[in-house]
């Protein structure tokens, strides 16, 4: 019995050292690149397909997003990029260029599946960097096809994703912000685009957050009084519960 008891506890610890070794990152970043309004700043791109001319002035905050390049290992992360306010609508792009389990497989290992329904403000292409236009695609910054012959019955392909958002309003008074976030962890729902290996069934996903507004020169969100006039409305009030006491008096 104890014996049987040992066995259960060992096969226990190496079924957990197994799964450790697949929830570690296993992502490799071989190119990206962020355009906002058709600008690809140098400071957010890293000169993808080798041909890219970054232009425009940094309009992006990387610091949460882990552009380690191959052979190294990444840690994915956070693209968040800020808008100022516009009269005109704007768009943001991003391409990443990742390969799973690149140390053992190479480039050429992986498929895309597309999950959930794409807002009609939100386009998306897959295809392979080396034989396809998704780079010129994503430079153009207009929308993408919603294309993706990157799928797992294809098992031969090296795989790169671009996302459009369009048609950000920022309004006069505010700022925009919006969030990609590419995870190790698979999303609750919503649009997502998820990579992953033939062979090992490794996955990172992309998100796409909604555009955040936030108020600038202190004033408070669309909707909500300023302080004066919320005093104010007090007063008003207070004065006609005074007067209406003295009428029944």
């Amino acid at each position: 019995m104890k014996k049987f008891f040992a066995l259960q506890i060992g096969m226990l610890a190496l079924l957990a050292g197994a799964y450790q070794v697949r929830a570690a990152s296993v992502a490799s970043l071989a190119d990206w690149c962020v355009n906002v309004n058709g600008n690809t700043p140098a400071a957010d791109c890293n000169g993808a397909a080798g041909g890219s001319t970054p232009t425009g002035p940094a309009a992006s905050n990387i610091s949460l997003f882990d552009t380690t390049a191959e052979p190294g290992v990444n840690t994915l992360g956070t693209v968040t990029v800020t808008l100022a306010a516009s009269s005109s609508p704007q768009s943001v792009s991003l391409f990443a260029d990742y390969d799973i389990d690149y140390a053992t497989y190479g480039s050429f290992d992986d498929y895309a599946t597309v999950g959930g329904s794409a807002p009609a403000h939100l386009t998306y292409e897959i295809a392979d960097p080396n034989t396809s236009n998704i780079f010129a695609d994503f430079i153009g910054g207009n929308a993408l096809p919603n294309t993706n012959p990157q799928t797992k019955q294809a098992q031969c392909c090296d795989v790169s994703f671009a996302v459009t958002d369009s048609d950000l309003v920022v309004p006069t008074g505010f700022t925009g912000t919006l969030k990609f976030l590419v995870s190790a962890n698979a999303p609750a729902g919503g649009f997502y685009i998820e990579q992953s290996n033939v062979t090992t069934g490794d996955s990172i996903y992309l998100t796409v957050g909604s555009l955040s507004l936030t108020a600038t020169g202190g004033g408070g969100p669309t909707g909500a009084p300023e302080p004066s006039t919320f005093s104010l409305g007090l007063g008003l009030m207070g004065l006609a519960f005074v007067l209406s006491r003295r009428r029944k008096a």
